[in-house]
């Protein structure tokens, strides 16, 4: 039997109340006894009757609520592991639906290895008006249809080798929060995330990057499942957004591999040449195959 206590799992929530009820029923699908794995919920001071939506699974999974005035993603995931003990905590979002398998996945992939993050599989799945289809939303999840891989995904996945590991120098750009395992140890010898980040960006990336500073490998492992229910974001645009965040995490990081990071988000740079940067600056060992051309990012 795997000891529980070992692995957690921290959902930040600010106002997704309906994905939010759908990622929890995820997790009430995990095989035993992974389904009884401690679930930490935390509010960024949503308005929406988060408590309730925990309260209502109170009695299927083993879930704590903690809730905090709006302070932003980095905020609520650092709150969350502060109420966890050892092992390995797992990040999912509140709009990343599990399948089943997801948590023993991502247990499985820290087995008999170095210290390092571990990145899951992330896919994604369009419905319209998901709140009045919540059947045919479950039936795709369960019947594992209709949903893709992000194109932002499917490009970074492209840093591992069939076995899930990689000796890129850019293999922090895969630190999807979304869908993430991190040995607890090292989480807070990181100091978690920075909280600096308030808004939409790079919080996860600026986190894998001090990991990959600190010379933690990182791992992909494709069974670790969740399926992001797609949605359009609103206020400001994600060029505004992605320009505003990068410009912290340059500040903080000043090196040509972090400048040149903008425009690979922008989609001006190919992954190909952020790795060659990176590989040049940083002398970080030999690169993976990495896709030729460049990509727009659009979600993820």
């Amino acid at each position: 039997m795997i000891p529980l206590r070992e692995i957690s799992v921290v959902i930040p929530v600010y106002n997704q109340a309906y994905p939010l009820s759908l990622t929890l029923y995820g997790f009430t699908r995990q095989p035993p006894p992974f389904d009884r794995c401690r679930i930490i919920v935390v509010d960024d001071g949503s308005s929406e009757p988060i408590e309730a939506v925990v309260e209502s699974y109170r009695d299927r999974l083993n879930i704590a609520y903690v809730r905090l005035p709006r302070k932003g993603r980095a905020t609520a995931r650092n709150e969350g592991v502060r109420r966890v003990g050892e092992g390995i905590v797992v990040f999912c979002d509140a709009d990343r639906i599990p399948r089943p398998g997801f948590l023993q996945a991502h247990y499985e992939a820290h087995f008999g290895a170095e210290t390092r993050m571990v990145v899951g599989h992330v896919r994604e799945l369009y419905v319209s008006d998901p709140e009045r289809n919540r059947e045919l939303v479950l039936e795709r999840i369960r019947r594992e249809t209709h949903d893709r891989v992000p194109q932002f995904c499917r490009l970074v996945y492209g840093l591992f080798d069939a076995d899930g590991g990689t000796s890129a120098a850019a293999a922090w750009v895969s630190t999807l929060s979304g869908n993430l395992s991190v040995p607890v140890e090292l989480f807070r010898r990181l100091e978690g995330f920075d909280e600096h980040f308030h808004e939409w960006g790079f919080e996860h990336m600026e986190f894998g990057y001090r990991a990959h500073l600190l010379g933690c490998r990182f791992r992909y492992t494709r069974q670790a499942v969740n399926v992001h229910l797609a949605h359009p974001r609103s206020g400001s645009s994600y060029e505004a957004l992605i320009r505003q965040s990068h410009a912290y995490f340059y500040q903080k990081h000043p090196r040509p591999v972090i400048r040149q990071f903008l425009g690979f988000m922008l989609g001006h740079t190919s992954l190909r040449q952020l790795e060659q940067t990176a590989l040049a600056c940083e002398g970080s060992g030999s690169a993976a195959s990495v896709p030729d051309g460049f990509v727009r990012i659009t979600n993820f």
